[in-house]
């Protein structure tokens, strides 16, 4: 390990038998055998590559939003991206490091006068996240105005086109392959500085009092498309019809799972769709609590709750 730990030395910051609880914002996780941070693309696809020949499991991380990590140890290596690269390119596009955290790059939009991401004001994580789980809220992805993405595949550097990337609902091709995103190009539109600003704003009070002050992942379930809706959708909120999709705190609230508590793991009572870690959670606590809620949720309505955190 010692010889493994001098040649990564050279990528980045790395650290040995590092806690993941450190760098989630569930705050939880065990201990990985490296924790490197790299800062740089180029020196991501050279690690990325090294460790391959080694041998060496790896998983990627950026802020360590949307993820439950087990307690025990992460045998191999747990990369933070941090590379920070952001640019104005042309009169509608932005391109970011999978690094660059997304709220950044919606500041940017804005700054310029470019509409198309405004939803995503006050989301967190990094762009490398959005991308590969397709995040999203009220209605809109990141699929939406993505118009390329350059990745890490097999020690090769690929541009694939956004018909290459497998977007679906919170899904992407990315979550189930060893390909690693290392830059993303956002396609926006003109529009007016005050009316982006303005849109900005609604999703921001939107999001403000629901938003849990426990750690927690972001939100826990994926949203219920309306074609999986058993009952008569006439019954529903016209809001979630129009939306095409049923959200699944919702679903929650209305099973009455608000604040139901395992150990040190419970739903939030602010959110249906949070599940937070209150008093030192374990993972396993946590998946109890999903567990009962998805009982809960398909004896009252029929309908399976998929999680949207990865699970690892």
């Amino acid at each position: 390990m010692e010889q493994i730990y001098k040649q990564l030395k050279q990528f980045g910051h790395i650290r040995l038998n590092e806690s993941l609880s450190k760098h989630t914002t569930f705050k939880i996780g065990g201990p990985a055998d490296f924790f490197i941070e790299v800062s740089e693309v180029t020196k991501l696809s050279k690690l990325l590559s090294f460790i391959s020949s080694e041998g060496i499991e790896y998983f990627i991380i950026g802020c360590g939003s949307n993820l439950l990590f087990s307690d025990e140890r992460y045998e191999g290596a747990v990369i933070k991206v941090k590379s920070s690269k952001l640019k104005v390119q042309g009169s509608d596009t932005i391109v970011a490091d999978t690094g660059v955290l997304l709220s950044q790059v919606v500041l940017e939009a804005s700054k310029n006068s470019l509409a198309g991401l405004e939803w995503a004001a006050g989301v967190p994580g990094t762009v490398g996240g959005a991308v590969r789980g397709n995040a999203g809220a009220f209605g809109k992805n990141t699929s939406d105005c993505l118009e390329k993405v350059e990745i890490w595949r097999d020690g090769e550097i690929l541009e694939l086109s956004h018909k290459e990337c497998g977007f679906a609902y919170r899904e992407s091709d990315f979550k189930y392959s060893k390909d690693v995103l290392l830059r993303a190009w956002f396609k926006l539109v003109q529009g007016e500085k005050k009316a982006i600003a303005k849109a900005m704003q609604e999703y921001l009070k939107l999001r403000t009092g629901r938003y849990p002050a426990y750690p927690n992942a972001g939100s826990f379930f994926k949203n219920v498309k309306l074609e999986k809706w058993s009952d008569k959708t006439s019954d529903l909120p016209e809001v979630f019809r129009k939306r095409g999709s049923i959200p699944a705190g919702w679903l929650v609230e209305q099973s009455g799972m608000k604040g139901f508590t395992i150990g040190g793991a419970k739903v939030s009572e602010e959110h249906g769709n949070f599940i937070v870690n209150f008093n030192q959670a374990t993972q396993s606590e946590v998946l109890q609590v999903v567990e009962a809620v998805k009982e809960k949720v398909y004896n009252k309505f029929g309908v399976e709750l998929e999680p949207e955190v990865e699970i690892v």
